[in-house]
């Protein structure tokens, strides 16, 4: 127990103050008070109660830390994500996706899951998935007699992807904390995607073929229409990911191409993007990027808090003392990050538990790289899992279900899920592997 406690008191001080800011965050947060500004008030009054920071310095570090190049591309990502919605690159999307593979039993199952990797490869947000597909998904599966909870279930399910597969916001957010490369931290998810987005199409299938559920029938002239018709709508990930990855231009860079080019073939090729809806993008982007933007600061303020004081240190000597097994270590490491995922914004767990956590994880052997894989899908069942997952609740509002009745039909895919994380932290070489061959290319 002394690992706890620092040596010297200012040291102790400064403990005292990131303890109260922890208690005073669950009280705000229990009166319904935002995550972010209740992290914020409890930060500030415990920096001025234990005179740890001036409130100019706490002032100073909250602009500071949103002061970076590369979360530039959060929002401009987001702004593209929701382009494509409005845009008709997501239905162009869902099309061809069905053409390639209607010929599945179940086939909408595995076209809902395709398309929404495809769209990830230029949201990179899950939420912006349900919203932006989830309508056309979940209307073309009930409207081919597909039961309403189920097509939700796999919509939210196959949501998750959009922040494993790049561009994922999630890890632009943990490559800037780690401290890694956002263009490898980008590629490490892309097979550990692939491989999750193939479980779910497995279970699905299993249903199709239990249940009788139908299938269409495979045509090349379909597959060659949607194909032409969606061509630039199929290019955009190809251009993001392809340019980031070859290294034509960074991941800020990228995010501002993939605005530039949804707005284009929305507006001038496929003519469904007028003044109104741009309105509307660009409102919605900056409400959704002012929220992000104070999550992050407000986390980046706490992190650098823990930091100072030693915490991750602690933290780290008091886990590898209580056992020495690297199974054990990231088993309890798992477990504090799904508890996280289920309570807290997955963004802003990434900010508070990164620092924490990686260096209890280097020290059994994780790459920084494969930890940021694990991260992420861990904390992506979050955004599909009660109490606070945005998606869930996005999902209800689509399908008009009660949240209770949307987790039940989640119950299988929650398991393919945990199986798929499993498997990622089982086979580092999904991740690492693929930054390699990508990056000692060149």
């Amino acid at each position: 127990m002394q690992a706890f406690f620092p040596a010297s008191r200012s040291e102790f001080t400064a403990m005292k103050a990131t303890y109260l800011a922890v208690i005073l965050f669950f009280i705000f947060v229990s009166v319904d008070v935002p995550i972010s500004i209740s992290l914020m008030l409890g930060i500030a009054v415990a920096l001025v109660v234990f005179d740890v920071y001036s409130l100019i310095t706490v002032a100073t570090l909250f602009y500071s830390s949103l002061d970076n190049y590369l979360l530039v591309a959060i929002p401009l990502f987001m702004l593209a994500g929701i382009a494509m919605s409005h845009g008709g690159i997501a239905r162009r999307i869902f099309d061809f996706s069905e053409a390639i593979l209607g010929f599945m039993p179940g086939s909408l199952g595995a076209v809902n899951i395709m398309s929404s990797a495809l769209f990830s490869g230029m949201s990179g947000s899950s939420v912006a998935d349900v919203a932006g597909l989830g309508p056309i998904e979940i209307k073309e599966m009930v409207d081919r007699n597909y039961p309403l909870p189920y097509a939700t279930a796999m919509t939210l399910a196959s949501s998750t992807l959009a922040v494993i597969v790049p561009p994922s916001i999630l890890m632009i957010i943990y490559a800037t904390i780690a401290n890694v490369s956002v263009g490898k931290a980008l590629a490490a998810g892309f097979l550990p995607g692939l491989f999750i987005a193939l479980l779910l199409i497995v279970l699905n299938t299993n249903f199709a073929i239990k249940r009788k559920w139908p299938r269409s029938r495979f045509s090349f002239r379909r597959v060659a229409t949607t194909g032409l018709n969606g061509m630039p709508a199929l290019l955009a990930p190809v251009i993001v990911l392809g340019g980031i990855f070859i290294g034509i231009f960074t991941p800020t860079e990228a995010s501002a191409i993939a605005l530039v080019y949804c707005l284009l073939i929305g507006t001038l090729l496929y003519r469904e993007l007028d003044s109104q809806k741009l309105n509307k993008i660009i409102y919605e982007g900056g409400r959704t990027s002012g929220i992000v933007a104070l999550e992050l600061a407000s986390g980046l303020l706490f992190s650098n808090l823990m930091t100072l004081e030693g915490i991750p240190e602690v933290m780290t000597t008091w886990i590898t003392g209580f056992s020495g097994n690297p199974v054990l270590i990231m088993f309890l490491v798992n477990v504090v990050l799904l508890a996280a995922g289920m309570f807290l914004n997955p963004g802003f767990s990434i900010i508070v538990f990164t620092p924490l956590l990686l260096p209890i994880v280097q020290s059994i052997g994780y790459h920084p790289l494969h930890f940021g894989v694990i991260m992420v899908a861990n904390l992506a069942l979050g955004l599909v899992t009660p109490p606070v997952g945005a998606c869930l609740y996005v999902g209800s509002v689509i399908s008009g279900l009660p949240i209770e009745k949307i987790i039940r039909e989640m119950l299988p895919f929650y398991f393919v899920l945990l199986l798929g994380l499993i498997g990622i932290i089982l086979l580092p070489q999904m991740s690492e592997g693929f930054v390699n061959l990508v990056f000692n290319q060149r």
